[in-house]
């Protein structure tokens, strides 16, 4: 979270679908996200053929938000400035998701590529209202372990702030966007 984000109340538009009703703050939403996700995390890693499903995805999504917002695990129905049109992300994902099947069988990549290419796609998708690049990072660790190495660190050993390393995500994403895949592959494993 940006440094002093914390105490930024909330806004109207950001309590929609909200269940926890003392979540006033950036920080506590921030709070009751992580903790979330941190219960989600002691299940017990899927296998490949688990993880590429769609609606793996969507239960993942909703195991690591579903008790803070009553959305989780639904794809957005609105338009973002991100991410693809609402009606097409049922199809991209069921898209990526045998996109990745392929690279695996066919060995087109080595396997933290295929990792991260999937959670590239994933995160340009943009298939929940929030949550994705955390979604998307979950997803991607464990579709490394599945296939036998180490989760990614994602940018953990980088002397950088808080708002230094989402900066830092979002640059290599973006080379991601523009075809240049090395600095987020350099980032996850960083």
């Amino acid at each position: 979270m940006p440094i002093g984000e914390g105490h930024t109340e909330l806004s109207p538009e950001d309590h929609d679908g909200l269940i926890p009703s003392y979540i006033a703050t950036r920080g506590d939403l921030y709070d009751a996200e992580q903790r979330n996700i941190a219960q989600a995390l002691l299940r017990r890693p899927p296998r490949t053929d688990e993880l590429l499903d769609d609606k793996y995805l969507r239960d993942l999504h909703n195991a690591m938000f579903g008790q803070v917002w009553n959305w989780a695990g639904q794809y957005r129905t609105r338009e973002t400035n991100i991410g693809i049109e609402p009606t097409q992300i049922a199809v991209a994902v069921r898209s990526l998701t045998d996109d990745v099947t392929w690279w695996i069988d066919s060995e087109t990549f080595a396997i933290d590529e295929i990792a991260v290419r999937f959670h590239h796609r994933l995160v340009a998708i943009h298939p929940f209202r929030n949550g994705n690049g955390r979604h998307g990072r979950v997803a991607a660790d464990y579709l490394a372990r599945a296939l036998g190495t180490k989760p990614f660190t994602w940018g953990r050993f980088l002397d950088l702030t808080t708002s230094g390393l989402r900066k830092a995500y979002q640059s290599a994403l973006q080379h991601a966007d523009a075809g240049a895949i090395k600095p987020l592959l350099t980032f996850a494993r960083s």
